[in-house]
Order: structure tokens, then sequence, then C-alpha cells
């Protein structure tokens, strides 16, 4: 279906409820792929706990935390895309070899875990506005 030429407001509600209903469809595949994406985080660092490279651990979890960052927020899940971007500017900005480094790429695993269980969408209230503080306190990183 193109796009009414004479300006027919019922055609335009139309097409704009086609597109609201396809994106929400697309919605429920994200879900299922986010949590797929938080379940691969998830294995990369048990793989790191059993004796897997760091460094090979650390380029493998900004794979796929990059494709989180980039697809959270079309699909209206910003507060996945801010942990997301904090996540890989984290991974980016340093080597990451200290406990306590390691324990704060291990808590956006588990922040975004968080998320995608409860199926915290949006920017997550004041509890998602918490989650992005104190990642932001820990990472040095500021909002933006």
């Amino acid at each position: 279906m193109g796009i009414p030429k004479d300006g027919n407001k019922a055609d335009f509600d139309s097409l704009i409820a086609q597109a609201e209903a396809a994106v929400e469809a697309l919605r429920d595949t994200y879900r299922q792929q986010l949590a797929s994406d938080v379940g691969e985080l998830g294995a990369i660092w048990t793989r790191y706990e059993e004796g897997a490279p760091l460094e090979e651990t650390l380029d493998a979890l900004h794979t796929v935390a990059h494709n989180i960052k980039g697809q959270g927020g079309s699909f209206g899940y910003d507060l996945v895309t801010d942990i997301g971007a904090s996540f890989c500017d984290y991974l980016r900005s340093g080597e990451r070899q200290s406990p306590e480094e390691l324990n704060i790429v291990n808590m956006h695993i588990r922040m975004l875990k968080t998320v995608s269980d409860h199926d915290i969408s949006g920017d997550g209230g004041e509890t998602g506005q918490r989650i992005v503080e104190k990642l932001c306190l820990l990472t040095g990183r500021h909002e933006e």
C-alpha cells in the first residue's frame, strides 16, 4: 500500500496503525532476541570463569553488548540501550584486568539479565534511572 495522494486522513491513520502493529510484532521478537543475547553474555562469562582467556572473553562480550546497545532503543527498550552503551564504553576504555574492573563487567551482565528477565521497557522509570546513575558512577562515564 503506497502513500495516499489525496491526503485522506483515514488512509494515513490506517498506514500508521499498520506500522505500529508491525513494530509491536517485532517487539515480541526483540524480547526473545534480548533474552538470547543476555544468555550468551552469561555463557561467555561462565567460560571465562572456567578458564577462557580474558582478552577473548572481553572481545566476545563487547560484540554481544554492541548488538544489544544498537537494538534496544528501536523497540522501546531505552534502558537496555543505556546499559549496553555503558558496557561497550567501559570495555573499550581500558584493559579491564583487576578484580574490581571485572566485577563492573559482570555487573553490566547482571543488570542486563535483570532488565530482560523482568521485561523492563522504556527507560525503566526510577529504577532505570538508579541503574544508569550507578553504572555511570562505577565506570566514570558521564550521563549525556
